[in-house]
């Protein structure tokens, strides 16, 4: 391949992959406005044969103010961010960081052991590990004989 062609096709590889990260920011989960006016943190779910991991950015939130909850089929974060107190502001140049109240419920793909979830915060990234729980699809039933 000459190197032209080469170029191009890396600067078309580099463009799907800034659409395809724009695209992620803009789900419709996240654009939706809660009702309280929060924010929704970004998460990714990954899964392994014996464990779900949900990973959430929570950067710059201390780990005192946000609380994790599995119930059912869900995972649910929520929480509030707060930046350090600026002594004086006489102007604002760019405000991308949300900030304030968050709430995020993922529905998770399978059933999850409850008792054995286990949560982790490392760098503003929560990392929530959900063991699989087992369904049996089958199982033997013994037969005892009954009295006469």
């Amino acid at each position: 391949m000459d190197p032209l062609s080469r170029k191009l096709l890396k600067e078309l590889e580099e463009m799907q992959e800034r659409t395809g990260r724009m695209l992620r920011n803009m789900s419709m989960a996240r654009l939706v406005s809660l009702q309280s006016g929060g924010w929704q943190p970004p998460a990714d779910i990954y899964e392994s044969e014996q464990e779900y991991y949900v990973y959430f950015d929570l950067a710059g939130v201390d780990p005192q103010s946000f609380s994790v909850m599995v119930e059912g089929h869900q995972l649910r974060v929520h929480g509030k961010r707060h930046l350090p107190p600026h002594r004086s502001i006489a102007c604002i140049h760019q405000l991308e960081i949300e900030l304030g109240p968050f709430d995020r419920t993922i529905t998770l793909p399978g059933t999850v052991d409850i008792d054995a979830v286990t949560s982790s915060y490392t760098n503003g990234i929560l990392t929530v590990t959900l063991p699989k729980k087992v369904n049996r699809d089958k199982i033997n039933i013994e037969i005892s004989m009954g009295e006469e």
